[in-house]
């Protein structure tokens, strides 16, 4: 009968435990692409969303796709210093290239051009080339571009020589632009 008892209660309280710690991240991360399908742009329906992965990092503190997805939704309302906080919490080792090169341009958009921002784009353009299928893609240029890397010129020669089917002309013309102008692109 104790052991019934003991049974019953450690079951009932590993249940309490599982209902205390809410849904998994991925529960949470697909209500918010649910939810920002729905908003299709609302701005009102956007703060949900973010209510979403707040509630989330609540539940999931270190959560790293909760993070970048509650950064990049950040970004694209224009809540620069929010956005970079989270980037900032997942930089040291768990973004991939693209998130690290927003983090950069969000340094960068909101401190000017510093020798942190510089160096952050070499810490991406370094990572881009340390791939074994290092072909230079759009954001790789952009990021040996952006950090005034003397390969820079190299790479987007070597890419617009490519086959590569998302090359676009739209980029050398961005390359062109003056520098806070092509940051203004990215992130007005």
């Amino acid at each position: 009968m104790k052991k019934a008892l003991l049974i019953t209660m450690i079951t009932l309280s590993l249940m309490a435990c599982s209902l205390a710690n809410g849904e998994a991240p991925a529960e949470y991360l697909e209500r918010a692409s649910t939810a920002l399908t729905d908003a299709r742009g609302d701005k009102r329906q956007l703060e949900d969303v973010l209510m979403v992965y707040k509630e989330g990092l609540e539940q999931h503190p270190n959560n790293s796709e909760l993070l970048s997805s509650r950064a990049q939704l950040l970004t694209s309302l224009g809540r620069y210093e929010e956005a970079k906080l989270d980037l900032d919490e997942l930089h040291t080792g768990e973004l991939n290239k693209e998130e690290m090169l927003l983090r950069c341009m969000l340094i960068e958009r909101l401190d000017g051009v510093t020798d942190e921002a510089r160096a952050c784009y070499g810490e991406v353009e370094s990572a881009y080339a340390r791939e074994a299928n290092n072909q230079p893609d759009a954001n790789y240029i952009l990021a040996a571009h952006l950090a005034e890397s003397p390969q820079s010129d190299s790479l987007l020669l070597e890419w617009q020589t490519s086959n590569d089917p998302m090359k676009d002309s739209v980029l050398d013309g961005m390359l062109e632009l003056e520098r806070d102008v092509l940051i203004q692109q990215f992130l007005p």
